[in-house]
């Protein structure tokens, strides 16, 4: 009896602020996520016998083994490829072979001019192919974008079939950073491109200087970029380059663009200024460009973690509801007070952990949700999602069974967790469904404390938007009662300080228990979803809902 009442008094905030009939079993599994395992998950992936877990690298490889150790012991079945875990992902680095590469322009007059490949435009080196050679009519096309649902169509009316487009950068201001963000990414301006026909795109930012093209040119040359590729060599994920259709991608410095325009008797500075009053001033243009240039590339071979509880129902188990975290971090750099090992304790081995204790309380579950529930520990996340873009691109799942996504990367569980900021939920119906969570665990709801930062399309769930599936990333919100003080203060002085740096390590700044309570609503947000008949939906007329995924 005495057992009784302990349980049931350790139900009680639980039973207090549920909206709608949660079982007694279910209540009884969260409650018993443990922060001593969270902890040890944790403390194992952040070693410094992993290094920093870099894709490619064996400490890497000791993490993916451990997820499977893990994920074997807690009862998961195999989601990846063939049987197992494991979803294979080749990751590429492609640099431009800068001695062999040579472009031109030619006027129309007839004039040619040779380009300077660093100092007045720069190119991305393709992903797909080692040598490209183009010829094609240029055209210009303003912002380029082709969003009509935001009211901006810069290739209507406008046969770019065949050509290379050239791109003032701008952004709408009349839209969340999120929209922004995916906005300014190179790919989201190479696919409006590609859509509509053209083999090229290269940008002009206005208001860079010389010395920020250059500084941006040499970061290119030296870098290069890096994406996955799929068993047949296609570009299957990067925000920097979309391959297939577009031949050449890079950029053009204010300087050159002038000297085009001015052929064409066009002033650039009155076009600019017309694109900031909202004209439309999109036209074809009689100049063209050649070009050579060769890539080569570097390829290794990481690994996805995929395992599933099944569903309890004979239809609905046929279809998932994904919880993602990314597995790998930066690895070994330039050292900081003599350490080099960037272990990544809070990024995003804390995401890891919780998202293991959560597929434990499935695991733990009597009677399973209706729906199945995923569990994929992503790589290369801090690649640019290039795990998550394989992931979508090459599922081990039917795609299209495929309900929601919900990612857990950096908690940051600094303080107690009193209100959570579910980004990207808005534009869904998810945002319901956390709300519910929430409620059932005491926990208030609040919109991104950081909106500017788009964080909503810079996490690993942004692959599962980009595909139409809804998606959210749960992160610490910073309302408060009485318990913390300025964690919004306390956050932005932990990141400056230990951000991507050596210092990211366990120490004394996790507050455990606030891992288990995140892992909670992050549980119940799953499982209310998985109970569901009706699948989430996006919002009716919302940019991710009319222009992605289709």
């Amino acid at each position: 009896m005495k057992k009784n009442i302990c349980l049931f008094l350790s139900l009680l905030p639980f039973l207090t602020f549920a909206q709608q009939p949660i079982s007694n079993n279910v209540l009884n599994v969260i409650n018993q996520i443990d922060t001593n395992r969270i902890k040890a998950h944790v403390v194992y992936l952040a070693d410094d016998k992993l290094k920093g877990r870099q894709p490619g690298k064996e400490g890497y490889q000791m993490a993916v083994d451990y997820i499977q150790r893990q994920y074997k012991e807690i009862g998961l079945k195999p989601a990846g490829e063939n049987g197992t875990y494991l979803q294979k992902v080749t990751l590429r680095k492609s640099r431009l072979t800068k001695e062999t590469a040579s472009f031109v322009l030619t006027l129309p007059n007839g004039d040619t001019k040779p380009l300077n490949l660093g100092n007045e435009l720069f190119v991305y080196p393709h992903p797909e192919k080692k040598s490209v050679d183009f010829d094609a009519q240029l055209a210009f096309v303003g912002t380029g974008f082709d969003a009509p649902s935001i009211n901006i169509e810069d290739y209507k009316n406008l046969d770019v079939k065949g050509k290379i487009v050239i791109v003032l950068r701008k952004v709408p201001e009349n839209v969340s950073a999120n929209v922004k963000l995916h906005l300014q990414y190179p790919a989201t301006l190479q696919e409006y491109a590609a859509k509509n026909g053209a083999i090229g795109v290269l940008v002009c930012n206005y208001t860079n200087n010389t010395v920020q093209f250059k500084a941006l040119a040499n970061n290119m040359s030296q870098n290069g970029t890096s994406v996955s590729v799929l068993p047949d060599g296609k570009r299957a994920s990067s925000a920097s380059v979309l391959g297939g259709k577009i031949q050449v991608a890079g950029g053009i410095t204010v300087a050159m663009l002038k000297e085009i325009m001015q052929a064409e008797n066009i002033v650039l500075d009155e076009v600019w200024k017309s694109l900031e009053n909202g004209a439309y001033v999109s036209k074809s243009l009689k100049t063209t460009l050649s070009g050579h240039y060769e890539s080569n590339f570097e390829d290794i071979q990481s690994y996805n973690v995929i395992g599933k509880v099944e569903g309890s129902d004979p239809k609905l188990k046929n279809e998932f509801v994904i919880h993602s975290a990314h597995l790998d971090h930066v690895g070994v750099g330039k050292p900081v007070n003599g350490d080099s090992i960037y272990n990544g304790a809070h990024d995003n081995a804390s995401g890891v952990a919780c998202a293991l204790e959560i597929a434990r309380a499935y695991a733990n579950l009597a009677t399973k949700p209706k729906r199945s529930i995923v569990f994929a520990m992503m790589t290369a996340e801090e690649l640019g999602l290039l795990g998550s873009g394989y992931f979508t691109a090459m599922p081990t799942l039917p795609k299209q069974q495929i309900v929601a996504d919900i990612n857990t990367d950096m908690p940051t569980i600094l303080a107690p967790l009193e209100s959570v900021a579910p980004l990207g939920a808005e534009h869904s119906s998810l945002l319901k469904v956390v709300e519910e969570a929430a409620s059932i665990v005491g926990l208030n709801v609040e919109p991104d404390p950081d909106p500017t930062e788009g964080r909503f399309v810079r996490s690993d769930q942004y692959n599962f938007v980009k595909a139409g599936i809804p998606a959210l990333h749960i992160k610490y919100g910073y309302k408060k009662t009485t318990i913390e003080k300025n964690l919004a203060q306390k956050v932005k002085i932990w990141r400056e300080a230990n951000y991507h740096k050596p210092s990211d390590e366990v120490n004394d700044t996790f507050v455990w228990s606030a891992g288990k309570k995140y892992a909670q609503v992050n549980f119940l947000i799953s499982y209310l979803i998985a109970q569901n008949p009706e699948r989430p939906t996006w919002n009716k007329g919302d940019f991710f809902e009319t222009n992605i995924g289709k």
